[in-house]
């Protein structure tokens, strides 16, 4: 398979899961669409920022962390130093969109965030997405690896809608925490499609990733749909995984 081809099915597989990305902005949409108390957004905010923060024995803070110090003593001699360059920027970027939403969270509380009060917001879908993600990996290695970073923030769509928002303090601080994750996460989505095209060679393999991609995302809307309070219903769910929904022009840029 040439490089052509391999651009031709990267692109294809990003119009598919465009469909999810937009259903996720559908729910955040929903939500954000009427006004809502502070209190209203303190579970969708905890809830994201658990996701961020991960604070469990195999969360992905403490996984980078662990990560870097045990490539530390390999350093310049088997690990390069873009790549140890690359872990620790990730792991920035993954804690510090934990504090823009923990610092929302305080001001809407007054206190102070603790880890153990995050712990009671991993929620149901959330783990069920997690366990989605660990068998793709089991039972495909690296395809499965690059397909899960491939949905990765699904389309960054949750953070472009509370981008939109703003008009009164609450709004504008969320908005702000938003714009600040946006653009980390769609390049995450894009070193995930760059992992497809180094190990998705055979038209096999890109079939299978469309089947993953397909379970991850239709979990990260039910995902999605929960941390937001179930502003959808199913049956709009069922739809959105059969392409019924507007793809915004946004994803075109997606495309290489």
């Amino acid at each position: 398979m040439n490089e052509q081809e391999i651009r031709e099915r990267r692109n294809a597989l990003t119009r598919y899961a465009s469909r999810f990305w937009a259903g996720e902005a559908e729910i955040a949409r929903t939500f954000f669409s009427q006004t809502r108390a502070p209190e209203e957004h303190l579970r969708w905010l905890r809830v994201q920022a658990y996701k961020e923060l991960q604070p469990r024995d195999d969360g992905i803070i403490i996984r980078n962390i662990e990560q870097i110090a045990r490539n530390y003593p390999s350093l310049e001699k088997g690990v390069s130093r873009a790549d140890f360059l690359a872990n620790i920027q990730f792991l920035e970027e993954e804690f510090r969109h934990y504090v823009v939403f923990a610092d929302v969270i305080d001001s809407i509380t007054g206190g102070r965030l603790t880890t153990e009060e995050l712990a009671g917001y991993d929620i149901p879908e959330e783990r069920e997405l997690r366990a989605v993600r660990k068998r793709c990996f089991d039972e495909q290695g690296e395809l499965g690896r690059f397909a899960s970073s491939f949905c990765e923030g699904g389309g960054a769509s949750i953070f472009y809608e509370g981008m939109q928002i703003g008009g009164d303090p609450l709004s504008d601080r969320i908005a702000a925490a938003c714009a600040n994750v946006y653009g980390d996460e769609v390049e995450h989505a894009a070193h995930g499609a760059d992992g497809l095209n180094a190990v998705a060679r055979t038209d096999e393999d890109w079939a299978l990733a469309k089947e993953m991609v397909a379970a991850i995302s239709a979990q990260r809307l039910r995902m999605r749909n929960e941390e937001f309070g179930f502003p959808l219903a199913d049956e709009r769910l069922a739809e959105i995984a059969e392409g019924e929904i507007e793809l915004p022009e946004r994803f075109e840029a997606m495309l290489v």
